[in-house]
């Protein structure tokens, strides 16, 4: 999404000076960082730059990975070289049903906004929340740090809106905290090489712009990324989930 398609009051903030957004951070970061706290880290590029920053507060704070089981196989080599260099107070989630059960007998999202949403949801409830929700419980954790950006969607802009860069989550019994609320991709690659924090190398191998579950058909360039990243996957998609073949699709284009 561009800058100038934001919401007019968000679009203020993402267009403020990069120092100005890097100390509200870190000021975010400090308020919360040494309380029973806890990182979210996908090992995409956003959430590498929350754990890097929430490490310069505490070094120990717990860093929690939903490891969906449809990773991209460079998430999982930075999330073990990152915990052995980095000495992460790392747990680990793992979902009670595999991405392909998940979806036995229902119709996978399209990357589009009239899918329904308890279709669109189903995949990351059962991949990511469900088991989250189980060790925030385990653990008692009362913060999480996220790496959401408001720039990701319209609905992250309007929750961010109407919420804050933290508030409450009633459904998981703690408080949210976006560090990065306001930045931009630019803002967060520049951050990254700057301070040389380690990167996810998926980004440019494939040539993708997100980092997530490897089959995901939830975002709209769907198609294009999962043909480049796993075209067997790709195909199998495309003909056991959506009957289309690919000849079909491509003269869709």
């Amino acid at each position: 999404m561009k800058v100038s398609q934001l919401i007019p009051s968000v679009r203020v903030e993402v267009e403020k000076p990069f120092e100005e957004k890097l100390v509200r951070a870190k000021q975010l970061i400090k308020m919360f960082a040494n309380k029973n706290a806890c990182v979210s880290c996908s090992f995409g590029k956003d959430s590498t730059v929350v754990l890097w920053l929430c490490l310069q507060e505490n070094p120990k704070i717990p860093v929690v990975f939903n490891n969906t089981g449809v990773e991209f196989k460079e998430t999982l080599v930075l999330k073990n070289e990152m915990t052995e260099s980095f000495g992460l107070n790392l747990f680990e989630t793992h979902p009670e049903k595999t991405w392909f059960q998940v979806w036995e007998g229902f119709k996978l999202p399209d990357g589009r906004k009239h899918n329904a949403k308890e279709t669109r949801d189903r995949c990351c409830y059962y991949l990511k929340e469900k088991p989250f929700k189980l060790l925030v419980k385990q653990r008692k954790f009362q913060q999480n740090f996220t790496g959401i950006t408001a720039i990701e969607s319209r609905q992250r802009q309007l929750r961010i809106c109407e919420l804050g860069t933290y508030y409450y989550n009633k459904t998981n019994n703690l408080w949210r905290i976006h560090p990065l609320a306001f930045w931009t991709p630019q803002e967060v690659w520049q951050f990254i090489h700057d301070n040389h924090i380690p990167e996810n190398l998926a980004y440019k191998k494939y040539g993708i712009e997100r980092i997530g579950c490897v089959p995901c058909t939830a975002h709209h360039k769907w198609r294009e990324q999962l043909a480049k990243v796993n075209p067997k996957l790709y195909k199998f998609i495309q003909e056991h989930y959506f009957h289309q073949r690919l000849l079909e699709v491509a003269n869709q284009k």
